[in-house]
């Protein structure tokens, strides 16, 4: 099945090759970390070594607290990041300074074989899912034991693992445990094919990981930067992608007329659009600057959309917001982002109805009355209205989104106690 799946890539690379050749001096995420993805990884000196891998932005902050506490645990053990993308990994810097960081290499046997020979890991943990099954094996094959942390894995996600399973006994082999961030989740790997046994619904190592403190400093500097007045309310969308920022200014708009001091912040989901939503936005005769511009002497206009075009600033930004919608959610497939960023800082969220990869997440923000889910611009434009209208209402949203999720911590314990015994195998000699 591996010398398959090498097939499998090596054609998929061939029909490619045209399209990401075209598409190499458009953005930097399609030519960041070639050498890397390869294979050629830092090259490091024996150690006890935990490799944490964490597809993206979005991952690179999970593991945060469960790093810190494994490394008091275990001070005598190296701790290595990786990501797939630039933006991930440009993250996981600032997250992890003083760790190593690389890019994951492509799920081609050489390039993982490469790559686990120069890392040297003791234990891998894949964040979230990431389960690249030639990665996987090639650690089997050394004796480096896999584990799942804060696991999720989405319908679709099920139903093709459970039939890769039934053609690949050995497709879940190496992966000695999986913490669900759910029991949903646990059942859900369960049925796609990795045994009970292994699976522990653990809890969502978000809650844990999650930034409950606003930074007034932080948030002083983009109130400056952005000339947001003290008194005028703010709409933070964050992590919006392509499609979604017509929506969001069509609600601005339509909100201008009751709330003239009304200001919008938009953080798409990714940096390198931010020349692309600026224009979009121009286009609809608003007035846009982009941070970075902003940084580099542009005039702050008092009326201005602030296009959020530098990587580490969401957070900041969703301490500004008098309410927030989380993008990746309002067009179909979405998925949703990290609705618990906001939730946890006493913001209301508003999201769109396509969240399937945050359904715990969606489902404790609903159940406390923290978070409202809409359709179209209009009804994200009613749903602000009635949030600006009403500020103890909003108020009162906030409070308990920062309650449900101060409510739900203690994930990292629960997951640490599971992987000691893992952990504690793996320092033997010879393993």
């Amino acid at each position: 099945m591996t010398w398959l799946l090498d097939c499998f890539y090596v054609a998929a690379g061939i029909c490619l090759l045209p399209w990401w050749l075209r598409k190499l001096p458009q953005a930097a995420r399609y030519r960041a970390g070639v050498v890397q993805r390869l294979g050629f990884s830092p090259r490091l000196p024996a150690a006890r070594r935990l490799w944490v891998h964490c597809a993206s932005v979005g991952e690179a902050l999970v593991p945060r607290t469960l790093v810190t506490q494994f490394m008091q645990a275990h001070p005598d053990w190296e701790v290595v990041f990786s990501a797939n993308t630039n933006t991930g990994v440009a993250r996981l810097r600032e997250i992890y300074p003083g760790h190593v960081v690389f890019y994951m290499p492509l799920d081609f046997s050489p390039c993982a074989r490469a790559a686990l020979n120069r890392v040297k890991p003791n234990v891998v943990l894949l964040v979230e899912l990431e389960l690249w099954p030639n990665f996987t094996q090639a650690c089997a094959r050394r004796d480096i034991p896999v584990a799942i942390v804060n696991g999720r894995i989405g319908a679709r996600s099920r139903r093709l693992l459970k039939r890769l399973s039934g053609i690949w006994a050995r497709l879940w082999e190496p992966v000695c445990i999986c913490c669900a961030r759910s029991a949903e989740d646990a059942a859900a790997f369960a049925e796609a094919g990795l045994p009970a046994g292994r699976v522990l619904d653990c809890g969502l190592l978000k809650c844990d990981a999650l930034t409950m403190t606003r930074d007034p400093e932080r948030e002083r500097r983009l109130r400056e930067l952005f000339a947001l007045r003290a008194s005028a309310p703010v709409l933070v969308a964050g992590s919006t992608h392509e499609g979604e920022e017509e929506s969001v200014a069509e609600a601005f708009e339509a909100l201008k007329g009751g709330h003239p001091d009304l200001r919008l912040v938009l953080a798409p989901r990714h940096v390198e659009r931010a020349r692309q939503v600026a224009a979009l936005l121009e286009a609809r005769g608003l007035r846009v600057a982009r941070k970075s511009a902003l940084e580099a002497g542009q005039a702050a206009a008092g009326d201005a959309v602030a296009v959020v075009d530098t990587i580490g600033d969401l957070v900041t930004c969703y301490g500004l917001a008098t309410c927030a919608f989380v993008g990746r959610s309002l067009i179909p497939p979405g998925g949703g982002q990290n609705v618990m960023e906001p939730a946890a800082l006493g913001k209301p969220v508003l999201t769109g109805p396509y969240t399937r990869n945050f359904e715990p997440e969606m489902s404790l923000l609903k159940g406390a009355g923290a978070a409202v889910v809409v359709q179209t611009a209009a009804q994200l434009a009613q749903e602000v209205d009635r949030l600006l209208s009403d500020r103890g209402a909003a108020e009162r949203m906030g409070q308990a989104g920062a309650r449900a999720v101060r409510q739900s911590r203690g994930a990292t314990a629960r997951t640490l106690a599971r992987l000691e015994p893992l952990l504690q195998e793996a320092r033997q000699p010879g393993t």
